[in-house]
């Protein structure tokens, strides 16, 4: 008998669609690639301990588009985002995983964490502010976590606001209310940072009677905490991790590096304790003892390396990235040397050694973030210098040279500008090619190689690639261009310093290539600064040209005798703003030629020199000044180095008379070319192309 279809009833309706739905949600829960969402999670936290940032990235990308409110999924995408610097979609990510997971503490500390890093690296002056303000809600719900602690004391510090931070802790000791008051003043992680900022302050002031007072406080909470974990031990009751760290933090407010070992290592004796010492003992036990070893047998210093890349192994659930990425680098410098000494000594590297350096460098251009373009640069030019698996060198920069096409994330300094990363992607795509070439030479692959270092001197003539290229016709016996080229090379070389050490090998060379051509030996100088005066005309014009026209960040500072500066006030003059820190040694070397350039304009109105210090212990700026006879213009920074965009010092801005950025330099290149070229570009943008100053 068939059946007729009925019309079902609202009941068996709702039920039907119910069924629908679930058998919908299982087919959704499966990828494309036909895995659960738990199964893409673990597959995803799988590539992580894998160091395949990327591919874990896009795991927990994919988990979460299964299941959009799967909290996990979520926290997992944002941690990769951030691992791989990508901070403006971090921060975004992290919103939804703290809108999924409130009461997770990591999900809190990874926010801050992205805020705190991006806007140091962006120049995101409301992401600082937002992780001070954020974090305070975060220390008020986990007062015995440290991580949130670090990141407001760091984005206080880099907006060079120091004694906020103080301010901030005594707000929160006094306001808070209820469960959270009790939290918090029972909490020894809190305690720790608030005295240390007490202290520090002290310190910072050159209050000698208050810094008095608050170590003898310290010492004596000091005994208390130990007297009192001490016998938590002997009686075999449960010990405290937050009192642990107390005692090691203060010991290293009171400079004891020995008890403050004591403690941190019995932090390390538990998964509680590893997780809050990590930052100490990183800096504190680790990395010292291995600086400590370098003059120390090879054996032994690898012994140093294994603890601490055994220490901070990357799980998902433990481990640090950052410091197993330090010691991972460490340990390669170490088996580099040994591979220069043993190349020095015999002309050939031990294969297991170059197996081993190999091995790392695999893992060191995955989990090199910051600069992984810099990682494949190393490990390609050490198998050149050696002569040996080229290609295997060739696997590397070809792969260096597709990322970068490709703009894969973890490649460029992520501190670099917005309109400074496709410049320098292209730098490191160039570079990446010219190492191409050089390997392709040890592969005899000389058609290819030399397309390659054509192309590129065509591109732009640095003498780096004109002293390959000329090599490699010298080689092939093209000595007529392979002799136009070197000399070119040595040429460049006066303004660019890309020869370095090969500069003398070079020059052999093109005597070599006189002779052989039956040229004029004397005419060889000649000839060489015949193109060096070229070159420096060109490169002289080029670096006038070469303006940003950016719009300035106003600021308001006070400067070491009290004055008050603010930057808008003094448009109409050329303006030169110097970023700087005592603890900074290119900075230190700078600044006699720093103060000769301030001299050499002192009857100059039209000019203004204002040497910004980024230390946040003012007494240290005061001191160094008096040392030093230095008696040009300082102020205090309190952000601009944020707002200006500074990520590292010193940092240079020099300001037309219309009050925009016109140039930005970094670093100290040495006092002639500091010289030359500050000069030139002040002169550039003086009104009417004021007469050149003399330099001393």
């Amino acid at each position: 008998m068939a059946f007729l279809p009925q019309r079902p009833s609202a009941s068996e309706a709702c039920a039907l669609s119910l069924f629908l739905a679930l058998v919908t949600v299982s087919i959704m829960s499966c990828s494309e690639s036909g895995l659960s969402v738990e199964e893409q999670l673990q597959v995803a936290r799988q590539d992580y301990e894998a160091f395949d940032f990327l591919a874990a990235r896009d795991g927990f990308e994919e988990a979460l588009n299964q299941d959009p409110d799967n909290a996990e999924a979520a926290y997992g995408h944002a941690r990769l985002l951030m691992e791989l610097n990508q901070y403006e979609d971090a921060v975004a990510a992290f919103e939804l995983a703290l809108s999924l997971a409130p009461e997770n503490p990591h999900v809190h500390e990874g926010y801050l964490n992205t805020l705190v890093w991006g806007g140091k690296l962006r120049g995101r002056r409301d992401w600082l502010d937002r992780t001070i303000e954020l974090g305070q809600e975060t220390i008020r719900s986990f007062p015995d976590r440290v991580e949130p602690y670090e990141s407001v004391e760091d984005a206080v510090g880099e907006l060079n606001q120091s004694e906020r931070w103080l301010r901030i802790l005594d707000a929160l000791a006094m306001r808070s209310e209820g469960a959270s008051a009790y939290r918090i003043n029972n909490s020894q992680v809190f305690r720790s940072h608030h005295i240390g900022a007490r202290l520090r302050a002290a310190r910072s002031s050159g209050d000698t009677s208050a810094i008095a007072t608050i170590e003898d406080e310290l010492r004596r909470e000091l005994e208390v905490a130990s007297a009192t974990e001490n016998g938590a031990d002997e009686a075999g009751t449960e010990t405290k991790f937050d009192r642990q760290y107390f005692l090691a933090y203060g010991y290293e407010l009171l400079n004891d590096a020995d008890k403050q070992h004591r403690w941190l290592n019995r932090l390390d004796e538990t998964p509680e304790g590893r997780e809050m010492n990590k930052d100490m003992i990183h800096f504190d036990v680790f990395y010292m003892d291995h600086f400590m070893s370098r003059d120390s047998l090879f054996e032994q210093r690898l012994e140093i390396i294994e603890r601490w890349k055994q220490r901070f192994l990357p799980t998902w659930d433990t481990g640090d990235v950052g410091a197993f990425r330090v010691a991972l680098s460490e340990e390669q410098s170490i088996l580099e040397d040994e591979a220069d000494r043993q190349n020095e000594e015999s002309g050939q590297v031990d294969e297991d050694l170059l197996d081993r350096i190999i091995g790392n460098a695999y893992d060191l251009v995955r989990l090199e973030t910051w600069t992984g373009a810099g990682a494949y640069s190393r490990i390609t030019r050490l198998l050149i210098d050696f002569e040996v698996r080229h290609e295997v060198a060739l696997e590397f920069v070809d792969e260096a040279i597709a990322g970068l096409k490709e703009k894969r994330a973890g490649l460029i300094y992520p501190g670099a500008s917005l309109d400074e990363v496709d410049g320098a992607r292209e730098n490191w795509i160039a570079s990446m090619e010219r190492l191409r070439g050089l390997v392709l030479v040890g592969l005899d692959r000389h058609t290819e190689a030399e397309e390659v270092l054509r192309q590129l001197v065509a591109d732009a003539p640095r003498s780096d690639r004109l002293a390959a290229l000329g090599e490699l016709l010298a080689e092939q016996g093209s000595n007529e261009e392979a002799y136009e080229i070197l000399v070119a090379a040595l040429g460049h070389d006066a303004q660019d310093e890309r020869l370095r050490s090969n500069a003398d090998r070079i020059r052999e060379l093109v005597e070599e290539l006189t002779l052989a051509l039956n040229r004029d030996e004397g005419r060889l100088d000649a000839e060489i600064d015949s193109i060096r005066i070229e070159v420096a005309d060109v490169a002289r014009q080029h670096l006038i040209d070469d303006r940003l026209d950016r719009v300035a960040p106003d600021f308001d500072l006070t400067d070491t005798e009290g004055n008050q500066w603010r930057l808008s006030e003094l448009h109409g003059k050329v303006i030169v703003l110097n970023y700087w820190a005592t603890w900074c040694g290119p900075c230190r070397q700078e600044f006699p030629h720093y103060s000769s350039m301030v001299d050499s304009y002192a009857s100059a109105e039209d000019v203004v020199f204002l040497a910004i210090t980024t230390d946040t212990d003012h007494s240290l700026t005061r001191e160094f000044l008096t040392e030093n006879d230095y008696r040009f213009t300082v102020l205090f920074d309190e952000g601009s180095a944020t707002d200006f965009h500074v990520t590292g010092i010193p940092a240079h801005f020099i300001l037309g008379p219309e009050g925009r950025i016109q140039y930005a330099t970094s670093g100290f290149p040495g006092a002639e070319k500091y010289n030359e070229e500050m000069h030139w570009r002040i002169e550039a943008l003086r009104a009417g192309g004021v007469a050149p100053v003399e330099l001393d």
